[in-house]
Order: C-alpha cells, then structure tokens, then sequence
C-alpha cells in the first residue's frame, strides 16, 4: 500500500512538471501573451493655484480656483470640446425637439452623492432653479433667463426655452447639487453655507482634508479619488496648495512643494526648472485693437485702418510679449490666417489718402484748414502684457509715419470711465469664442451701447442677420460671417494666447481641449502615473 502510494506520488510531481513546462513553452510560442504593462491606480499630483477657493459650488464658482475644484469634485451633466464633440457623462441621452424650444435630459441611474444618496431630476432641478433664484446671484443666472425646468420621472428633464437657442447644451457643463444638503438653507444665507467650501459631491475626487490659514482661509485642500465616480480617475491623489501672487508660486514650484500649474504667464514659465512637461495650444480668445470711429474722425478712413493692420508686426508681438504662447491672428472668431504684415503695404495706403511726412517723420495732412498728424490714442488696462502689446504698436506704427500715445488705467476705472460710455479713440481689448453665438455680444448692432460689447460700434444688416441665425437652430458659415465682419477692417485683430499646463513627466496619457480653466480636468479619468506588468494571455480582448 505505501509502495503504491509512493509511485502514485511520484507520477503527480512528474505530471505537474511536465504540465508547467508545456504551459511555460506555450506561453514563450506565443506573441499575444508576452508580458504586458497596463496602467493602474495610484500616485499624487500636488497643483499650486494663485488665489484661494470661494464656491466650491457650480451655481457659484467663477474665479479659477473655485471653477478647478468644482469640477474635480462635480462632474457636469456633460462636456463639449474645442471642435464642438459632445461627451456625456450624467446624461444617458438628450432629445431636442424639431423647433428647438425643447431638450429632454434623460439621466443615468448609477450617479450617487459621496453620501451615496442617488442624484435624481430633482436634483437637477434644484441647481437650475438656485442658479435663477436673483437673490443668490449666480454668474450663469443670464444663461438660464427664459429656461423652465420640469420633472417628467426620477431620471427625466424637460427643459422648455422661451426661444431657440443653438448652444443651448453649452448650458448643461453644469454640475448638480444635492437637493438634499442645499435645500434646507435658504436663498439669503446661500453664499455663507459651509458647504461652499466644503462640498458634497459625486465627481471623480472628494475632499478628504482641508488646511487653512490662522484666519480661517483655506490654503490647501486634499483630494482623493471617489472609487464609486464614473470618470474613475487612476490618480490617487490630488493636492491643491494656494498662492497669493505667481512669485510665491514659482518658489514653491522650484523647491518641489508643488509638481504642477495652470495659467501661469509665458514670462514666469522662465523662472520655472524645466523638469517638467509643458502642455500648450491656443486659446479661443481673440485679442484686437478696436476702433471707435466716432471719438477719432482719422480712423473712418477705411484705407487708414488697412495701414494700421498691415504695419503692426503680429507675430513679433507674440514672439517678444509672449514667447510664442500665442498665435497671431487676422480673425473676428480667431482663425488661423497668414501673415498681413507689410509696412510697405501701409505707407502706400496712407499717400493714396493723401498725407505726407513732415520734418519729423509723421505723415500730416490739412484738414478743415488745420494740419493735423495721423495718429490716434490706444487705451489699455493697466496690466504689464497690455502695456508691452501697445508699446509694440507704438514702435512698429511710428516706423510707418504714424504718432500713436497709450492712455492706460486701472481695470476698474477703464470698464467704467471708459468702456462703458465708448470714451477711446481704440481700445486693446480681448473677448472668449467658447462657442459660436458667443460672437453675438461683441458684434450685433443692437450691442453698440452699453451694457453690451460691440466695442467698434459695429453696424452689418447681414452680420446682424447671421448671428441671430447662430443663436437659433439656424447653421451660419463661420468662415463667410468672419469674412464679413473683418472685409472693413472694424478693428485690428492681433493674437490669441495660449494656455500653459506644467506637469510632472511622470504622468502619462493627458490630451487637452480647453476653453476655460477646468476643461483641464475633462479627461482626468484617463490620466495614470504607476503601471504594472502582466501576461497579456490574462487580458480580455475588447
């Protein structure tokens, strides 16, 4: 019996043996199980952000660190790229109805508060309605004028317009508060809540520990990643420590307190160590010199304004002022055009109107019976890249016979003092195309005077005609209504900058589409910085 059980012993070890060096042969023969490195969860990144949170709340948030932390810790109902691609994330599905006065949002049932209670249309609901509610002054209240907000079942919404809006799921990057936390305090102690800065949410992170200053300020939340969120983001960690002023910043950067900024200017990116990754694009800001033929009779001259925008030096301006985190431009909407650079272009221009040089260079012409230089004033904030723009200007309008002078002032003043009445002969001044009607406000004729931002008094029945079309269900050619509103030469359009995102090298996969701050974030559930390493014979074929 033990001789059995000995040989019955044997013939096991030999038989597992042969098994494991056939499964080893096997495996070796065969390319699709060679090992594998896949990505997985774990690592901190520690961002530094100038200024200190507010509202972590999305019917309030609106300075960058407010707007940053929303979104890591409130997932909006959706996202919307640069190229105008829809991503869903709380939403199943949007209906829209044929006369575009309808959408229907239908949600998903797996979204929970970290309190794990469900977000529902109620929810949603409560969010729209605070966001209208005039006492709680919510910056996307304008957005929301006219919007009704109606529960169809647990998961549906029907949002009833008072007229078509063609970006009207721009709207909907909106991330929802829990009715069941907020609905309890009223529209007055609103922005007091404690839950502003210590929020609930159900976004990729949750605030897991917040330090504060001997005054009670935040200066440092500590995030970690909701293992229940939808976006399951593979970092761990996310630590957001707040600055005063970029110069406090960059030495936090440069001894290694923090591994990664957003938004800093391209003069403090070189007081930065570069062991780091430097992610950047443009932006869709358009910056222009606008002008106001009203203040300056000079500039009516369609052939002066021409010389004005071939004599200014675009692309030095975004070389010298910006290092090349910009991109010069000869667009309303910011697209990319070629070089219009040609002094020579300019000063024949201005002898076809009939100036000439005097003694000192500036061409001069008698009007009314006066000799009058060519020139005009440009009035700027008083903010050092503005202030280097317009001196640039000056210099290269100088060199083709023209005298320009810079007023400058504090923001305050000129938005007031200055923008608000249209009292400037030009204005350097920048607006966001985050989306096509954006366009609406700077160049629709019923927007000339205040409170609206048609800064170069611009008039167009066609234009007028066209961007109403964008703000309905109407298409419009982009191209052909920037034709039209550059052909006369309203104002001089100079460059889009760019954004800038420093990151430690060790985190992988990020790709970007940003028209504010936090779209950073959109793809936060694709980022990893630790892999590990398995046979690919054990992964599942998609």
């Amino acid at each position: 019996m033990n001789f059995f059980k000995k040989n019955t012993l044997v013939l096991f070890r030999v038989f597992f043996l042969l098994f494991a060096i056939g499964l080893v042969g096997i495996l070796w023969q065969n390319n699709s199980t060679k090992n594998t490195q896949i990505k997985t969860q774990g690592g901190t990144i520690t961002e530094g952000i100038v200024g200190a949170p507010r509202f972590i709340n999305p019917v309030l948030a609106q300075s960058q660190a407010d707007l940053d932390l929303t979104r890591l810790i409130f997932t909006p109902i959706l996202s919307i790229d640069r190229n105008g691609n829809t991503f869903y994330h709380l939403a199943e599905n949007i209906e829209t109805s044929d006369d575009g006065l309808q959408y229907t949002l239908h949600l998903r049932n797996d979204i929970y508060f970290e309190n794990e209670i469900l977000l529902t249309a109620d929810d949603v609901i409560f969010t729209i309605e605070s966001i209208q509610d005039s006492m709680i002054k919510s910056p996307l209240q304008t957005k929301w004028q006219g919007v009704v907000a109606e529960k169809i079942d647990q998961h549906t919404v029907l949002f009833k317009l008072a007229r078509p809006f063609n970006d009207f799921l721009y709207n909907l990057e909106l991330g929802i508060l829990p009715k069941h936390i907020w609905d309890n305090i009223n529209s007055q102690e609103f922005i007091f809540s404690k839950y502003n800065t210590e929020p609930i949410g159900y976004g990729p992170y949750h605030v897991k520990s917040i330090t504060t200053s001997e005054e009670g300020i935040p200066s440092e939340y500590h995030l970690r990643y909701s293992k229940k969120s939808i976006e399951s983001p593979y970092i761990t960690h996310i630590n957001t420590i707040f600055y005063d002023n970029e110069e406090s910043l960059v030495k936090a950067f440069n001894s290694g307190k923090i591994d990664a900024v957003y938004g800093v200017s391209p003069h403090t990116l070189l007081k930065l160590n570069k062991n780091a990754t430097i992610h950047s694009a443009t932006l869709p800001r358009v910056f222009a010199l606008f002008i106001n033929q009203e203040r300056q009779p000079i500039l009516k001259s369609q052939k002066i304004r021409e010389a004005i925008n071939y004599g200014i030096n675009k692309k030095d301006i975004t070389a010298t002022v910006f290092n090349n985190y910009a991109a010069p431009i000869n667009s309303a909407f910011g697209f990319e055009t070629s070089d219009m650079f040609s002094p020579e272009k300019s000063i024949a221009l201005i002898e076809e109107e009939g100036w000439e040089k005097n003694d000192s260079g500036i061409y001069q012409k008698t009007i009314d019976g006066n000799p009058e230089e060519l020139g005009f004033s440009i009035s700027i904030p008083n903010i050092e890249d503005m202030q280097n723009v317009a001196e640039s200007i000056v210099a290269d309008l100088r060199n083709i016979g023209m005298k320009v002078t810079i007023r400058s002032y504090d923001q305050g003043n000129l938005n007031q003092n200055v923008m608000r009445p249209r009292e400037y002969e030009s204005l350097l001044f920048g607006y966001e195309v985050e989306k096509p009607s954006d366009m609406y406000a700077f160049w629709h004729s019923s927007q000339i005077s205040d409170p609206g931002l048609n800064m170069s008094l611009f008039k167009n029945s066609d234009v007028d005609t066209e961007l109403i079309n964008l703000r309905s269900n109407k298409i419009s050619d982009l191209e052909s209504l920037d034709e039209k509103i550059t052909e006369t030469t309203p104002a001089i359009f100079l460059y889009s900058p760019s954004y800038i995102y420093i990151l430690p090298n060790t985190i992988h996969n990020t790709h970007f589409s940003i028209s504010k701050s936090s779209d950073r974030f959109n793809t936060i559930g694709d980022w990893y910085k630790r892999t590990r390493h398995i046979w690919s014979f054990f992964i599942k074929e998609n």
